[in-house]
């Protein structure tokens, strides 16, 4: 099915790039299914030896590779600022806002697209 291949898309990837210094990997618990819409890695810039924006910006124009954002916390949105709410507030949603990629792990996506997905990123890290 479309949701397994997504399932074994976000695994191969997990297994690849687990140990990769400044990255943190999404975690499914046993008991649990995530059919992975979107792969999200969470950056830490100092060990990664870059920022998201950097990353983004070097995979699209070194590797030719789309990652990104593609999601941002709520209080960072105009309906909730015009609701009072705004960055700082909730700093683990701040934190995530400003470190968060996702890679793609569509269906139709080969396992040489993952490879070269894992490779660029590998080449990029450190």
């Amino acid at each position: 099915s479309l949701n397994q291949r997504r399932i074994d898309h976000a695994a191969f990837l997990s297994e690849r790039l687990e140990g990769v210094p400044g990255l943190k990997l999404p975690k499914t618990m046993p008991e649990r299914k995530h059919v992975f819409h979107l792969y999200p890695v969470l950056i830490d810039p100092t060990t990664f030896g870059m920022n998201k924006e950097d990353f983004i910006d070097r995979m699209l124009h070194e590797k030719g590779i789309k990652v990104g954002m593609h999601y941002i916390p709520l209080t960072w949105t105009t309906a909730f600022k015009n609701r009072g709410y705004d960055r700082g507030q909730f700093p683990v949603a701040d934190h995530v806002g400003e470190n968060v990629v996702t890679f793609p792990v569509g269906p139709r996506l080969t396992e040489e697209a993952l490879e070269y997905l894992v490779e660029s990123v590998v080449s990029l890290a450190g």
